[in-house]
């Protein structure tokens, strides 16, 4: 099982993303708002969670912990590329496509968190 604060601080993160997510949604033409929030997110990424190392994890379930944090950290620099692009996009048309796949990343990485944070160590 993992330790109580890097459950903490998956759970913590799923929902700094869910946050990301319905602003995203809510206010894409907002640049600054979703720029700072960025920020915000990416910080605390690379804080508490890409640096969580597998010797902190227990043995019996590091290497399936090891799969998912790579698939979080490849996924995570996707997100980076798409709020790149989002922030460049001047059409609506391109902004919304940009919304929609950020969307489907952020969902990814909630679902990666789930993964780790609900299920039993002999399933994870």
């Amino acid at each position: 099982m993992l330790s109580s604060s890097h459950n903490r601080a998956y759970q913590d993160f799923s929902i700094l993303l869910t946050k990301f997510h319905l602003n995203v949604e809510n206010e894409p033409a907002s640049q600054e708002r979703v720029k700072q929030e960025w920020s915000e997110l990416r910080l605390y990424f690379e804080q508490q969670i890409a640096g969580i190392d597998v010797g902190d994890i227990p043995e019996a379930i590091a290497s399936r912990w090891q799969s998912v944090q790579t698939e979080i950290k490849r996924e995570f620099k996707l997100l980076s590329t798409d709020v790149l692009f989002l922030g460049s996009a001047r059409q609506t048309t391109t902004q919304n496509k940009r919304v929609k796949s950020i969307g489907d990343r952020l969902n990814k990485l909630i679902g990666y968190c789930k993964i780790i944070t609900n299920v039993p160590d002999n399933e994870l």
